[in-house]
């Protein structure tokens, strides 16, 4: 079993030069850059803190005028390509999302009140890459805590997958309006007309339902942080071009 539907793009190499900086936030390492009154917390893949396009994206983020932070919620224990890939489950299962857990108290006890007390910020969204839209839905269900997310090839599957959790229930408790930008091979549940986005409209909670869903469905999971951009495939390039506009337009409706 897998985070990852099959045919999902491997990790990408990229040569960035990041603009940010790296720090310590009580003891867990934050890649920092930008500025504002508005923040927005990014949730990797499980290639982890220097995967891929990410920190570029969190660049990109930062020239619309946020406060953007990357932490590393895998304290440098990513996914490493030599790793059994029938491994990749228990692995996952090393990070559960409850109360007391270390993700959950890198979240609400470290990152949250960072922004809050020591930045200033007055409002918070989160933007997951895959892994991490499976943690930014957890995040939004907690009333409050953020004003909207933006999900990139979500596997928020996650939660069925391997905690014994409903993701429609999830979803169903999800506070704030979402964006998901699934691939072509990502769960249908997530796009128009499936469980996923049909829960977040249908939802008790008033904001969520200005959820949306938006398929790239020429390009495969892990576009957006993994597309790698070849000669002659301008799907690529179209797709995660777009769908970072489609994530600046919401963040800038909602945040």
């Amino acid at each position: 079993m897998s985070c990852c539907p099959d045919g999902s793009l491997p990790a990408l190499q990229l040569e960035y030069k990041a603009r940010g900086e790296e720090i310590k936030v009580q003891d867990l390492d934050v890649y920092v850059v930008g500025a504002g009154a508005k923040a927005i917390v990014v949730a990797y893949d499980i290639f982890g803190f220097n995967g891929g396009r990410t920190r570029a994206m969190c660049d990109q983020f930062a020239d619309q005028g946020y406060l953007v932070l990357l932490p590393d919620f895998f304290r440098g224990q990513a996914w490493k390509l030599d790793q059994p890939k029938d491994t990749l489950g228990e692995w996952l299962q090393t990070m559960p999302y409850a109360a007391g857990s270390r993700l959950f108290k890198d979240v609400h006890e470290v990152v949250l009140p960072y922004l809050k007390e020591e930045r200033s910020v007055e409002a918070v969204a989160m933007a997951g890459f895959c892994w991490g839209a499976w943690l930014a839905f957890h995040v939004a269900a907690t009333d409050g805590a953020l004003a909207c997310g933006v999900s990139f090839h979500p596997s928020v599957n996650l939660e069925q997958k391997y905690f014994a959790g409903s993701t429609v229930a999830l979803a169903k408790a999800v506070t704030c309006p979402q964006l998901l930008m699934p691939a072509g091979n990502d769960d249908n549940d997530l796009k128009d007309g499936g469980a996923i986005i049909g829960a977040l409209r249908s939802s008790a909670h008033e904001a969520a339902r200005q959820s949306r869903s938006h398929c790239f469905d020429k390009v495969s999971h892990g576009y957006a942080s993994r597309g790698k951009f070849e000669p002659g495939d301008e799907d690529m390039k179209r797709a995660v071009e777009e769908s970072f506009k489609l994530a600046v337009d919401f963040l800038k409706a909602h945040l």
